[in-house]
């Protein structure tokens, strides 16, 4: 059967508890994807996000590759570049929210041995790759999943991006600016940011 996404902001700010073993997980990861596949679109699911209150997301960022099902996931290591993503959510139906992601993750679990690294499919990351880039798309689902299971919202203060305040216009080198072309955004150093204005990019 497919289940009911929740939408009650009050009970997806609770955080989950964890399984107790994988084949607890399995039986709710089984109930995740099947309610996935009975959606038009959907990325990823959680499962507070069908009101089951235990640490289990899947994540389906790739078209090409089977779900990956997260038990108890922890982020354990976060890259240090980030950029500014426009992101979607089963739970906000019609909100559309720009957040702030790391681009790489790296994830320990119940159900996988070994840490799981998520991140770009094609390094270094130019302006034209992040576009496609379907491990980038992987590393924010991740990011965005496992967020809920730690009762947080792509719309709380911390995670959705606010922009800078323009009274701000001198920058340091170091400083990180938004940078935007054809609608695409990036968060950089202000030093990469002079070099990409020629090619059709400003600052904003």
């Amino acid at each position: 059967m497919s289940y009911k996404i929740v939408k009650n902001k009050d009970y997806l700010h609770k955080k989950t508890t964890p399984v107790a073993s994988i084949e607890e997980g399995n039986d709710i990861a089984n109930k995740l994807i099947e309610t996935l596949n009975g959606l038009p679109y959907g990325l990823g699911l959680s499962a507070n996000q069908i009101g089951i209150p235990k640490s289990v997301s899947v994540i389906r960022a790739r078209k090409d590759r089977p779900p990956v099902v997260l038990m108890n996931p922890i982020i354990t290591e976060s890259g240090s570049e980030k950029l500014v993503y426009l992101e979607g959510c089963l739970s906000l139906p019609g909100k559309q929210t720009t957040t702030l992601r790391t681009t790489k993750v790296t994830v320990s679990t119940l159900n996988h041995a070994n840490p799981m690294p998520f991140g770009p499919d094609v390094e270094p990351m130019t302006q034209e790759s992040t576009r496609d880039d379907y491990g980038i798309l992987e590393s924010v689902v991740v990011q965005h999943e496992i967020d809920h299971l730690n009762g947080i919202l792509m719309t709380d203060d911390g995670v959705r991006f606010v922009m800078p305040t323009k009274t701000a216009v001198k920058h340091g080198r170091n400083d990180k600016v938004v940078v935007e072309k054809d609608g695409q955004t990036q968060y950089i150093k202000y030093k990469k940011a002079l070099e990409l204005i020629g090619e059709g990019w400003k600052i904003i």
